[in-house]
């Protein structure tokens, strides 16, 4: 019984943790401006501009030219708060 109880939690956290994932913030910052950054970034992240457009990016170029626009990446939990953006993960 203590078995069934322990795989039991087990698969409860695994099936919660799958709920969050990464998001950006930034105090004052609306969507049109971290489309802008996002889009941007994700410029100059990548190799060219088509890898960009399709998301292919460099992720540590990625999330510090974005972190240098003053965002910051956290994990959220659905329903994500507002304010928070989805960016290239």
């Amino acid at each position: 019984m203590r078995l069934e109880i322990a795989l039991l939690a087990l698969l409860a956290l695994t099936v919660a943790s799958g709920c969050s994932r990464y998001h950006w913030f930034r105090p004052g910052g609306d969507a049109a401006q971290f489309e802008r950054d996002n889009r941007e970034c994700a410029r100059a992240a990548a190799e060219t501009p088509t890898a960009a457009a399709h998301g292919i990016v460099d992720a540590a170029r990625y999330r510090a030219c974005l972190s240098g626009r003053g965002w910051t990446r956290e994990k959220q939990w659905e329903p994500v708060p507002g304010g928070w953006h989805r960016g290239i993960e």
